[in-house]
C-alpha cells in the first residue's frame, strides 16, 4: 500500500512543507527497498520439468510398444510361413501317397503277369493251341484267386431279377421262358469289392409281353 509522508522545507524557519509518496521518497533515498521475488520463476521451472518427465515417459512407452509390436509381428509371420511349409509337405506327401496307392495292388499283379508271358511263350514255343488254352486258363484262375482274396468278387446277373444298384440294362429283349425284368444275358461281368459296387455289369433284361 502506498502512504504518503508529510515533509517541512522553505517555512519562516527555514523549512518548506509538502508531502512525498513514501514508495518514491524510499527509492529516492534506495531505503527500505522490497526484495525481488522468484517464486514465480522457480514454479514455473518445476512445472516444465514435471511436463518434460511425463513426455519422456511417454516416449518411453511408445517405443516399448513399438518394439513389441514388430516382435509380435515377426513372430507371427515366422509361424504363418512354418505353417505354409507344414501344408506344402502334406501336400507332397498326400501326392506320394495317391501316387504310390495301388502300389502293393501292383506288386500282388505281377506274378500274374509273368504267368501270362510265360503261356504265351510256351505256345510260341510249341505251337500248340492247346497248350496256349490251358496256360491262359491256368493264369485267369491265380488272378480270379489273387481278386478274391482281396475282397473282390464278381456280381451274379444271368437269371437274377434285375437290379440297378448291380445292374445296368443296354438292352430289353422278348423272352418267352423269363419272367419280366430278368437278366437273360451278361454282356460285361460286374465286380464288388466288400459289398461295394466296383462296376455294374452290363445285361440284357427280359420285357413281358
Amino acid at each position: 500500500m502506498r502512504r504518503k509522508i508529510h515533509v517541512t522545507e522553505g517555512t519562516p524557519d527555514g523549512s518548506r512543507e509538502g508531502t512525498v509518496d513514501e514508495n518514491l521518497a524510499q527509492e529516492a533515498t534506495g531505503t527500505n527497498a522490497s526484495p525481488i521475488d522468484d517464486t514465480t520463476d522457480v514454479g514455473s521451472d518445476a512445472a516444465d520439468q514435471a511436463r518434460q518427465a511425463e513426455i519422456d515417459s511417454l516416449r518411453a512407452e511408445v517405443e516399448r510398444l513399438t518394439k513389441e509390436r514388430d516382435n509380435e509381428r515377426e513372430q507371427h509371420l515366422r509361424t504363418l510361413a512354418d505353417f505354409q511349409n507344414f501344408r506344402r509337405r502334406k501336400e507332397e506327401e498326400r501326392g506320394a501317397d495317391r501316387q504310390f496307392a495301388n502300389r502293393e495292388l501292383i506288386i500282388g499283379l505281377l506274378p500274374v503277369l509273368d504267368n501270362f508271358e510265360r503261356a504265351l511263350a510256351a505256345a510260341e514255343k510249341s505251337q500248340s493251341y492247346d497248350a496256349l488254352i490251358d496256360g491262359v486258363k491256368l493264369t485267369l484262375r491265380q488272378l480270379n484267386d489273387f481278386l478274391a482274396k482281396n475282397g473282390v468278387r464278381p456280381i451274379d446277373s444271368v437269371g437274377k431279377e434285375f437290379d440297378p444298384n448291380y445292374h445296368e440294362a443296354v438292352m430289353r429283349v422278348e423272352s418267352g421262358d423269363e419272367p419280366e425284368n430278368t437278366v437273360v444275358e451278361e454282356l460285361q461281368k460286374g465286380y464288388a469289392m466288400h459289398d461295394r459296387v466296383l462296376r455294374p455289369s452290363m445285361v440284357k433284361v427280359a420285357r413281358g409281353e
